[in-house]
């Protein structure tokens, strides 16, 4: 997946606010399907992307589907637009809009694949 500095921004905070708020690990993994350590992981490979240019980033399919439950979390538990975009840089509907591209981009390869 070829992600922008920003959607790599967006990726870790939305990261982040799902893993403030799930502090047990059981709970991480009902909500995203991987343990605390696995969005960690998840996290530090976005962070390694350089600061101003696109970069490729390989995720597993577990990996994408943890990365859209936390953008989704995020979408649902910022109370309003302008806390969601002070904290994640994006518009809710653009966080949407990427959530259900990942989405699109995941169901376009699994056809492919038949």
């Amino acid at each position: 997946m070829k992600l922008t500095p920003a959607q790599a921004a967006l990726f870790r905070e939305c990261i982040a606010l799902t893993l403030e708020a799930h502090d047990e690990d059981a709970m991480t993994e009902l909500c995203t399907g991987s343990p605390r350590r696995e969005l960690e992981n998840i996290t530090k490979g976005v962070t390694r992307m350089p600061e101003n240019a696109s970069a490729i980033c390989i995720f597993t399919l577990g990996q994408l589907h943890s990365i859209y439950a936390s953008i989704t979390h995020a979408v649902v538990a910022l109370p309003s637009e302008e806390t969601f975009h002070i904290r994640t840089g994006f518009y809710r509907e653009n966080a949407i809009a990427l959530a259900n591209s990942m989405r699109s981009a995941v169901r376009d390869c699994m056809r492919s694949d038949l």
